[in-house]
């Protein structure tokens, strides 16, 4: 890449932490593959100083920015022009420019749903049961209300798993409680660093698979449960790719270069 000037674009991902993120590494290397005079920085940034962040970047002209945890829902909140996907699930993951304004968009629902066709195979009416609340959880819940599945979700607080299981139930699932569910989303940072999971997590037979969205270590509790009772198992790198590549088209107008994204990446570990 050359030396950025004042016409280099900026994008940046605000996160809280976001030193484990793939995504600068992904994306300057996009950036640097189709030619495209732009940078892309990971910034980390207090719960408290979110407001001043994103008034910040739109001040500053930057071309857009990725939205992580736990700024997912804020970031919705602070951005009142907003796609169908991201007022679908009350959470964003993508900020983009239209005719000057930032718009608030979210590219992880089209990515689960591209990995869950692609690479898991789930079919209309299987059934899911889901971990987790957050701006993450709420993006699943739009993907598998839209493939009709049959989800249960599972939360530390029940109010918050009552209100994803309504958001996928309007979208199209049944909501139900799932014995032997064929595909098992840990939608929640835990395991992230590599710390231990509640022993649900772990309830996994030979005939499920496990998604695990978190994508940092080299296989996460959950994952590592999941193989030793001999189900298939995924990280979130698939997903990692698929919305990144969504959210570069959006900020460039160009088509992704995934292959090289994907080789930028953290690298999938399928079992």
């Amino acid at each position: 890449m050359t030396s950025p000037t004042a016409a280099t674009g900026v994008v940046a991902l605000l996160g809280h932490p976001v030193a484990h993120s793939a995504s600068p590494a992904m994306h300057n290397a996009a950036f640097a593959s189709e030619g495209v005079d732009a940078v892309y920085v990971a910034l980390d940034v207090a719960p408290d100083r979110l407001d001043d962040a994103v008034a910040g970047l739109d001040a500053l002209g930057f071309l857009g920015a990725n939205v992580t945890v736990p700024h997912k829902e804020g970031v919705y909140r602070l951005v009142g022009t907003r796609t169908p996907a991201a007022e679908a699930c009350g959470a964003v993951n993508t900020l983009f420019r239209r005719d000057g304004l930032l718009v608030a968009d979210n590219t992880d629902i089209e990515g689960l749903e591209l990995v869950l066709r692609r690479d898991v195979d789930l079919g209309d009416g299987d059934s899911v049961v889901l971990f987790g609340a957050g701006g993450a959880a709420r993006a699943a819940a739009v993907a598998l209300g839209r493939m009709h599945a049959t989800v249960e979700v599972a939360a530390r607080r029940a109010d918050a798993a009552d209100d994803v299981a309504a958001l996928a139930a309007e979208h199209g699932a049944t909501i139900q409680a799932v014995e032997h569910a064929r595909l098992v989303i840990n939608a929640t940072p835990l395991g992230l660093y590599g710390e231990p999971l509640p022993g649900r997590f772990m309830q996994l037979g030979t005939d499920q698979v496990a998604l695990d969205l978190v994508y940092g270590p080299a296989d996460t509790p959950f994952l590592a449960a999941a193989r030793a009772a001999g189900a298939r198992g995924f990280d979130g790198t698939g997903m990692l790719v698929a919305q990144a590549a969504a959210a570069f088209e959006r900020w460039t107008g160009l088509p992704a270069p995934q292959d090289v994204m994907r080789a930028a990446g953290p690298g999938p570990r399928p079992a």
